[in-house]
């Protein structure tokens, strides 16, 4: 769990100065809120100096948050800021949505290791939540089978089939939920502790360490359920200040007006 602390703590805060590059490979779930301010006042920036060139873009291009991105390509479109803000509300409900499940689907695996529940049942539930199952379960299992079955094998790819990621592809983040239930059966709760490094979810991350810890169903849940209300409204108050310093920026609001704006967000 240090280790997932660590990662957020470090993530970037860039201050917005002349010429200040902005980094493009963050993701908004994680991202403090002032960083979310600091990175639109940086493309204000550089987008009021004399160099800002091709800069929106190479910054789509090199962007892998896709909410950020999709906000950048609407500022470098040709559309009004009216237009922007219906859009950027349509994208932000969209990937929220996506979000949510995924955040689900970490809570059913999770709450299933904690009562050492079969990985068959655990799939059942994950499936449930979809209206056309996304992959096959057969697939799921033979993939799921493999990886925990070549466990000391030098060439698996633990940083893949380890990682529980909001960012991976549903089929990706199934198969690896899956896995943990797997090994949750056939490893002693300690042991866990070894594949923390490779998950990226911090709200995963925790509740393995909240198993681990020895903390009982009910509470397991709770805290589950809570942090994910909690996350989810966090990102989308990051989504309406990106949305409304981006809809600031197309409408060439002075910098001075565009941070009184996100003052707004801020305690």
């Amino acid at each position: 769990m240090r280790d997932i602390s660590k990662k957020v703590k470090n993530l970037f805060l860039v201050k917005a100065e002349k010429d200040q590059k902005v980094p493009g490979d963050f993701d908004l779930v994680e991202m403090p809120i002032e960083g979310v301010v600091a990175y639109w006042l940086s493309v204000k920036k550089i987008l009021e100096s004399k160099k800002n060139g091709d800069f929106l873009e190479q910054e789509i291009k090199n962007t892998t948050e896709p909410y950020i991105r999709y906000l950048l390509e609407l500022l470098n479109s040709s559309l009004e800021p009216e237009q922007i803000a219906k859009f950027a509300i349509i994208k932000k409900n969209t990937l929220l949505k996506d979000l949510q499940r995924k955040l689900i689907l970490m809570a059913i695996s999770i709450l299933g290791m904690s009562t050492n529940e079969n990985p068959q049942k655990v799939l059942v539930r994950i499936i449930s939540k979809f209206p056309i199952s996304p992959i096959y379960e057969k697939q799921v299992f033979e993939a799921a089978q493999t990886i925990v079955n070549n466990l000391d094998s030098e060439d698996l790819n633990k940083n893949k089939f380890f990682n529980v990621d909001h960012r991976l592809k549903i089929e990706s983040l199934i198969i690896n939920l899956i896995t943990y239930n797997m090994l949750a059966r056939r490893k002693d709760r300690q042991e866990l502790s070894n594949y923390l490094p490779y998950i990226r979810s911090f709200y995963f991350a925790e509740g393995l360490t909240l198993i681990m810890d020895g903390f009982d169903y009910d509470f397991i849940k709770h805290r589950l359920n809570s942090q994910k209300k909690e996350i989810l409204e966090l990102t989308e108050t990051k989504m309406d200040l990106s949305a409304d310093l981006c809809v600031g920026i197309k409408s060439n609001i002075a910098y001075a007006d565009l941070h009184t704006i996100a003052k707004s967000y801020l305690l």
